[in-house]
């Protein structure tokens, strides 16, 4: 675990000092090749470092707070080799119309592969350091900074099940009417057809280019853990094998808890596949004797299983910290049915069951007790879980 740590902080740190230098140099050669004053060559440098250490700062903060999206954590020079891209993207710019800048796609690309605030703030800095060069006026800067806010929300928490049409649309039609109004009209104080020749050239680009970036995505991202998942989340995997061979109780309690666990957070639009791995692995740790992080890292790890569900095993069994996903929020009361329902077939096989008042206690007694205040879960979610729990009264009958 130390040698784990102390890995992750040097790479972190062999980022920053690669994303400081691409920032700090790049921006004074620039300076030097577009023949910047003195002045303005201080000017840009400071500026460009004050942002660097802005984003500088947010990755380290989303590194130690586990903020990153996806397996973004794991892979944190992939994001710098694609910030010098980007950076490199943002030189060339300089040279070109303003009108024509595709922005848009770099402020997604940035916070894909981070997170949002990282993305807006990457993005942001690249930007401005095209409008300083290229001596822009500020509704440059403020046209598509506002666009690649709205793009980076849109694109947000992307998945295999979301409909791509609608926000690339809803992007590049912000795109078109903030150029429409900041350089059409604003620059040129008329309306001539002429005039948009270039704004849907670059929105037609911007398209182009959200296409290429979401399908890369998908591929690198999205798609890479499918096969993995696939195979972890069937009864006969090798470590499901091995927890029936030691309890049968144990090896049916993590099917049912896995069942629940993938309709709910499908009802939910949550990471189903991450969700119903957590059902059938959050008490494997028991075939070392107990059911610990440690002991679970430990059968876990050689089976490389996908970032998403260890982390959210992680949280479920760590004592030290709450409970803050609604994924592990669906696993924790998953689990509570399962084993109520167990408990009570295990005492009396003929017993009958108020389900209804059952599961109202379930919920009821996790409210009390404070265990999901600190979650991201709502009411209205709970009440839909709740809901879902009620509903599989046949279900529970084969518990017996």
């Amino acid at each position: 675990m130390a040698d784990d740590k102390t890995k992750k902080k040097s790479h972190t740190g062999l980022c920053v000092l690669i994303l400081f230098f691409v920032t700090i140099a790049g921006t004074f050669l620039l300076c030097l090749l577009k023949g910047c004053a003195r002045i303005d060559m201080l000017r840009n440098v400071v500026l460009g470092g004050i942002g660097c250490f802005a984003v500088l700062f947010l990755m380290v903060q989303a590194a130690e707070k586990h903020l990153y999206e996806y397996d973004n954590e794991a892979f944190l020079l992939r994001f710098t080799g694609l910030y010098a891209v980007c950076f490199v993207l943002a030189a060339a710019c300089s040279y070109l119309p303003s009108e024509g800048w595709p922005f848009l796609t770099v402020f997604v690309l940035l916070a894909l592969f981070s997170n949002t605030m990282i993305g807006i703030c990457a993005g942001g800095l690249l930007l401005a350091v095209s409008v300083l060069l290229a001596g822009c006026g500020t509704e440059i800067f403020v046209l598509y900074f506002t666009c690649g806010i709205i793009g980076a929300g849109l694109f947000r928490h992307l998945n295999d099940k979301d409909k791509l049409i609608v926000p690339i649309l809803l992007s590049v039609a912000f795109l078109l009417v903030g150029e429409t109004a900041c350089v059409v009209i604003y620059a040129n104080e008329t309306l001539k057809v002429e005039l948009f020749l270039v704004p849907l050239l670059n929105v037609i680009i911007n398209i182009v280019l959200l296409f290429i970036l979401i399908k890369f995505f998908s591929n690198l991202v999205i798609y890479k853990y499918r096969d993995k998942y696939m195979e972890v989340n069937d009864q006969e995997f090798a470590l499901m094998v091995e927890l029936k061979a030691y309890s049968k109780e144990e090896y049916y309690r993590a099917i049912h808890t896995a069942y629940f666990c993938d309709r709910i957070a499908k009802k939910l639009q949550l990471d189903a596949d991450a969700a119903k791995a957590g059902g059938y692995y959050h008490r494997i740790g028991i075939l070392k004797g107990e059911v610990t992080l440690e002991n679970t890292k430990e059968l876990l790890v050689p089976h490389a299983f996908p970032p998403a569900a260890e982390r959210l095993l992680t949280e479920y069994l760590r004592t030290d910290t709450p409970i803050k996903s609604k994924e592990a929020v669906v696993l924790l009361l998953a689990d509570d049915v399962i084993c109520s329902v167990l408990k009570l077939f295990a005492g009396d096989p003929k017993i009958q069951i108020d389900y209804n008042v059952l599961i109202e206690k379930i919920f009821q007694k996790k409210l009390e007790d404070s265990v999901l205040w600190e979650s991201d879960i709502t009411m209205g979610e709970l009440t839909s879980m709740k809901n879902t729990f009620k509903e599989e009264k046949l279900y529970y009958d084969f518990l017996r």
